[in-house]
């Protein structure tokens, strides 16, 4: 994995972390009815897919578990048709995709830590 895809990833779990402040606590109904968290929510999730567009595929084919392609589809929704994205939907997103896609990235990162190259004493003392 490049040190690029490595900060996109880390980018989009700082989103997700966003995400989950915005509706801690919050209902469905909740959610409805407070147009500041639906947009700060839809702009989160829409990044996250923005995002995602710039991971490598050879990323995208390492970890093809993780649903690249509706994560794009979901900022395309929303950028494209903001005023008609079924809230349901998005709700579903927040609130269950979003909390498995990052222990999704949390897993490659961690397993990512045990594949970087670390000096050893006598190279870097060279």
């Amino acid at each position: 994995m490049t040190g690029k895809d490595r900060i996109i990833l880390q980018k989009i779990s700082t989103y997700i972390d966003d995400v989950t402040q915005y509706v801690d606590g919050f209902s469905f109904e909740d959610f409805m009815a407070d147009k500041k968290t639906l947009s700060a929510c839809a702009f989160s999730v829409s990044q996250i897919g923005e995002l995602a567009k710039e991971i490598s595929e050879d990323t995208q084919e390492k970890h093809d578990y993780i649903p690249w392609k509706s994560i794009r589809g979901m900022r395309n929704k929303i950028v494209h048709d903001y005023e008609n994205i079924d809230l349901a939907v998005l709700w579903g997103t927040v609130t269950k995709s979003l909390p498995e896609l990052d222990k999704q990235i949390d897993v490659v990162l961690y397993h990512e830590v045990d594949e970087i190259y670390v000096l050893d004493d006598e190279e870097f003392e060279r």
